[in-house]
């Protein structure tokens, strides 16, 4: 099938399940609640990590109450800390605890079980790293990537996931999801794939299933178990290339539903004032800021022009909320590296198969004026102004990893970067032969060619000097790129 007509029957899919609604969702045989015996079934995983905290999470086959508990050596003695949650079908047996109190630094092992009826199930464990504090130059390493289980790239009946033993061989301090973490709308037929979650789904029990389906991976299982993560969403969490106020008004129940099970199924805790807000800043150490941002539950529509031709007003991504928040988190920042995460590409568009009917999903423009230049133009000048150095943008979607150098002002120099990667497993792609030339782009690396097997993902180094290394990885191990950039 050419790319062209892969790419068009994805969006018939899209648009039919917008228009007609719920598609049946299947039920995950192994996922069932077992009232016989109690169990953790899927994780545990941790997440949000900072100098003295994490986020634990599990989800058990029964309602009970899931005891988590933290240690600093193996044997559990002694127990640093200890927490409980009530798990019940409301939040599909899900739960989470946050512990705090912890040591900077430092590293712990945690195990969970769960409780029912006087019954105690079997312990299931993992372990973390912590973030040095925000005065510590300490060295560190993560690993990033998108793009997990679409266009019918699940897990594979013999292989499974691979690639996240090939992450895990990395020993990162953490692993941060550029989005599209699930893709809800895309098939996995079988027997090409492990059977029990086909798909596409269209509403929250078939959210929730394909989920349970991606942990059940033992590859991915065990890397999230003993890795860390911090996560962001994109479109496929709910449907190819959405905007959250048009979907909320279009179909309301169904952003309802992708949000939901987003936060039931990641350790993510929201902010006090918003439970459902995902953008947030990381501190990690004295050398890296991480400002993760939410390109889809505030942007305008792709359809719309930049700005817009009648009244001037430019497009957002990001709404004014989010943006004002960006620019003042950026200015307090004191750490040596600020990571700028968005799910879309900046120069690369995206946007098909038809962008100058359905909009530019990107930041860029290119020559449809439906992208989101004239924001990140914004942004771009106020880093600027505000003599912001050591900026890198973490960047996914594009299904091709690449490096990018921006010298918007053309003097020679390079002002910051952009690293890219993706998929992990999903159809892969050429790189664009055209990129938006607004901000002076140079391509420094970009790879991959239409249903090639370039899985990959990236990985950065941050050395107790403040360099930076960033790898481009594939699923087997092989470097294909590396560049390492001096800290200024």
């Amino acid at each position: 099938m050419n790319r062209s007509l892969l790419l068009l029957l994805s969006s018939v899919v899209v648009i039919a399940v917008i228009l007609i609604g719920a598609a049946p969702s299947l039920a995950l045989p192994g996922a069932q609640n077992d009232e016989d015996a109690p169990a953790v079934t899927h994780g545990p995983l941790s997440g949000e990590v900072t100098d003295t905290s994490v986020v634990l999470w599990a989800r058990g086959s029964v309602t009970g109450t899931l005891t988590f508990e933290v240690a600093e050596t193996e044997g559990f003695d002694p127990i640093v800390d200890t927490a409980t949650v009530e798990i019940e079908a409301a939040t599909d047996l899900t739960g989470q605890v946050q512990i705090e109190g912890l040591d900077p630094g430092g590293s712990y092992v945690y195990r969970v079980s769960l409780e029912a009826d006087g019954d105690n199930s079997e312990a299931v464990s993992g372990q973390f790293n912590l973030a040095p504090t925000a005065d510590d130059p300490a060295p560190f390493e993560f690993v990033f990537g998108a793009c997990l289980g679409g266009q019918g790239y699940c897990r594979n009946p013999e292989t499974g996931w691979t690639i996240f033993e090939t992450m895990l061989a990395e020993e990162p301090d953490f692993f941060l999801l550029l989005g599209d973490g699930v893709y809800v709308d895309s098939a996995c037929p079988a027997p090409d794939n492990v059977a029990g979650a086909e798909g596409p789904f269209t509403d929250l029990a078939g959210f929730r299933t394909r989920y349970r389906y991606h942990l059940e991976d033992p590859s991915y299982a065990a890397f999230l178990a003993q890795t860390p993560v911090y996560v962001t969403w994109d479109d496929h969490e709910i449907v190819d290339n959405f905007g959250g106020p048009a979907l909320q008004t279009l179909n309301p129940g169904l952003f309802a539903d992708g949000l939901q099970a987003f936060f039931e199924y990641w350790p993510l805790t929201g902010t006090p004032a918003d439970p459902n807000q995902i953008y947030r800043p990381i501190s990690y150490g004295g050398h890296a800021d991480f400002f993760i941002l939410d390109t889809r539950s505030y942007r305008d529509p792709n359809v719309n022009w930049d700005p817009n031709p009648r009244t001037l007003a430019p497009k957002t991504m990001l709404g004014p909320d989010q943006f004002a928040w960006l620019q003042t988190a950026l200015s307090e920042s004191e750490a040596t590296w600020k990571f700028i995460v968005t799910s879309v590409p900046l120069s690369y568009p995206t946007g098909f198969p038809q962008p100058e009917v359905d909009g530019r999903d990107g930041w860029a423009n290119l020559t449809e004026k439906s992208g989101y230049e004239t924001e990140l133009m914004a942004l771009l000048f106020y880093i600027e102004q505000a003599g912001l150095e050591n900026v890198v943008f973490l960047t996914a979607d594009t299904h091709w990893p690449f490096a990018l150098s921006y010298d918007p002002d053309r003097d020679g120099e390079a002002n910051f970067h952009e690293f890219g990667s993706s998929p992990m497993s999903a159809i892969t792609l050429p790189p664009a032969e055209n990129l938006d030339p607004t901000f002076n782009p140079t391509v420094l690396y970009a790879e991959g060619e239409f249903q090639g097997t370039l899985f990959n993902f990236g990985h950065i180094a941050i050395a107790d000097d403040g360099d930076v290394t960033f790898r481009v990885v594939d699923w087997e191990g092989t470097e294909r790129y590396t560049l390492t950039l001096p800290a200024e």
